[in-house]
């Protein structure tokens, strides 16, 4: 994964009971950086999500307010042709019930 790539959000469930806010599982998002604590655990913002918080690092057990971050493992790259299907899918014009 990189900054720019689609990726589709497989876990939005809380960890180490801390809720998450922000993420859908299901939904597409587009990384806008990915980064690494210096712990170690590998970090993604996204474009569509530009709200500051505290924001824990479980590993190095470390608070800090910033923009909110994900663990990378929370996401799949979309491939080319589940894209496609996806936009496709939203572009679609909602049916109408005639009466």
């Amino acid at each position: 994964m990189k900054p720019g790539d689609k990726v589709i959000c497989i876990d939005d469930n809380k960890w180490h009971n801390v809720p998450v806010i922000g993420i859908c599982a299901g939904i597409i998002y587009i990384i806008d950086e990915i980064f690494t604590c210096k712990c170690g655990n590998v970090y993604v913002r996204l474009v569509e999500v530009n709200k500051f918080a505290n924001m824990w690092c479980a590993k190095c057990d470390r608070t800090t307010r910033t923009r909110l971050y994900y663990y990378i493992q929370r996401f799949r790259l979309l491939d080319q042709a589940e894209n496609i299907e996806k936009e496709v899918i939203s572009r679609k014009e909602p049916v109408m019930n005639k009466v």
